[in-house]
């Protein structure tokens, strides 16, 4: 560590030396630095300091005490402020920044918390308790009890889809959905991972109709403490099936007019590492600039349209750190190539989803920008998003909201799904974040699993529909 440390600090020097930094105007005394290189590299410095003790804390109720408060914004400088106090390690914001007078959820430590809580005070801030002790609600998650690599569940029947499940439980889902469904139902390999993991997923095709019938994508799992999305995807997945083995009319269709590709867990080096040292992790686990100290690019942010433009960052440390290069991560990469290689067999993408929490928002291009007029497939993306919320809150009453992503929430350069638009080619592309809108955020409580499975399979059922004749 004391090895990682000096060279964070050498790489912070030189840093410093290249970029200028001027203060932000101080608050009660205190001074907030303004988005600079500067600033950054103190922070990377900061963060890399952190990285032993992040671990160290993990196992031992490393959250305990850490709250989530929900901040109220007044316009778009106080976003900017708030993100500079996450910028000097003084918060962690948890949603996405909405771009109107939308509250913003900041996880601040026991340390902090009076720091903070003081300068939201100084900027006339108003602001709510909305988890009052983080470890609390962690150790109120339940995860399946482990399954021994390699041995089938007795039957899909017994997959407990009401509970969180564990990378092995999840690769050993997919087999066994191709075991027990093999007349529709095969299992495909994307890639290792950057620490040698399966990726696995599976294809759907009931091999009636076209034999080039369009493809539907569905990935899971990107970003890591997000659990509710693998459990998502595969509660749609067995659904899917199982309506279509039973003569469910509008899924019969659905599945003889399209072909399915699901991953339900692409980060999963991230994923475990949630389950093994840190709940909380977003990025991946790969180690591709060590004199920063710190691990993982933002997989979100590192895809090749785009790439590096706003709401992505060029510091490792960062939370939304973009990556050493488009597809320096090996699972975006993966499945770059994947359906490139699809589209120029002659295949078409005709649906890309990006499964997310938390916001309840069903998104379309583009994220990186909220000036670019929007494409030319946006009525129908819209309508679709429209058809899909719609059927959302019939089903448990659940609000979403639908629209272009950069247009909803702040610029994220480097997205998926304008990766999978302007590039791939695929018609309706969108990044959903599901449940919840803040109460629990990334540690949504396990009874809440399948009511959001439940809608968000009837969302996307009306979605692809829709999507069938238009």
């Amino acid at each position: 560590m004391r090895v990682l440390l000096l060279l964070a600090v050498v790489a912070a020097v030189t840093a410093m030396k290249r970029y200028d930094g001027a203060p932000l105007p101080t608050h009660g005394g205190r001074e907030l630095w303004c988005d600079s290189g500067v600033a950054r590299a103190r922070a990377s410095v900061r963060q890399a300091k952190g990285v032993a003790e992040s671990v160290r804390l993990t196992r031992a109720g490393r959250w305990k005490r850490f709250k989530v408060l929900r901040v109220i914004p007044k316009d778009e400088s106080d976003v900017a402020w708030i993100q500079n106090l996450e910028l000097h390690s003084l918060v962690e914001i948890w949603n996405s920044l909405h771009r109107s007078n939308h509250p913003v959820d900041v996880m601040v430590t026991p340390a902090n918390e009076v720091q903070v809580t003081g300068l939201l005070a100084d900027r006339g801030l108003d602001y709510t308790v909305m988890i009052a002790d983080v470890q609390a609600q962690l150790d109120s998650q339940a995860v399946a009890s482990d399954t021994p690599p390699g041995a089938s569940t007795a039957a899909l029947a017994d997959f407990q889809y009401d509970i969180y499940h564990t990378y092995d439980q999840i690769q050993q889902w997919v087999s066994d959905m191709a075991t027990e469904h093999n007349s529709i139902v095969s299992k495909f390999n994307l890639a290792k991972s950057y620490e040698g993991r399966d990726i696995n997923g599976i294809k759907i095709s009931t091999g009636v109709g076209d034999p080039n019938k369009p493809i539907v994508w569905f990935e899971g799992g990107i970003h890591a403490r997000e659990w509710i999305s693998p459990a998502t995807v595969m509660f749609i997945s067995k659904s899917l099936v199982e309506d279509y083995n039973n003569g469910v009319t509008n899924v019969v269709n659905i599945l003889d007019g399209f072909d399915f590709h699901i991953i339900p867990s692409l980060n999963v080096d991230g994923f475990v590492y949630t389950h093994t040292n840190d709940r909380l992790w977003r990025k991946t686990r790969s180690d591709l600039l060590p004199e920063f100290g710190c691990i993982g690019a933002d997989p979100n942010r590192n895809w090749p349209y785009e790439w590096g433009g706003s709401g992505s960052s060029p510091w490792p440390c960062t939370n939304i750190f973009r990556g050493r290069e488009p597809l320096s991560e090996v699972e975006i990469r993966a499945v770059v190539d994947y359906l490139t290689a699809l589209r120029d067999s002659g295949r078409e993408i005709k649906m890309f989803i990006d499964w997310h929490s938390y916001s309840q928002l069903w998104m379309a291009p583009w994220s990186f920008s909220s000036a670019e007029p929007l494409p030319p497939d946006a009525d129908d993306q819209d309508n679709l998003g429209a058809a899909a919320v719609a059927a959302i809150e019939k089903k448990h009453g659940t609000k979403y909201v639908h629209g272009a992503s950069a247009r909803l929430l702040y610029e994220a350069a480097g997205a998926s799904c304008d990766w999978a638009y302007a590039t791939l080619g695929a018609k309706y592309s969108y990044v959903v974040e599901l449940r919840d809108t803040g109460k629990f955020g990334f540690v949504l409580p396990p009874e809440q699993i399948l009511p959001t499975a439940e809608e968000s399979y009837a969302g996307i059922v009306a979605g692809l529909e829709y999507a069938l004749t238009h």
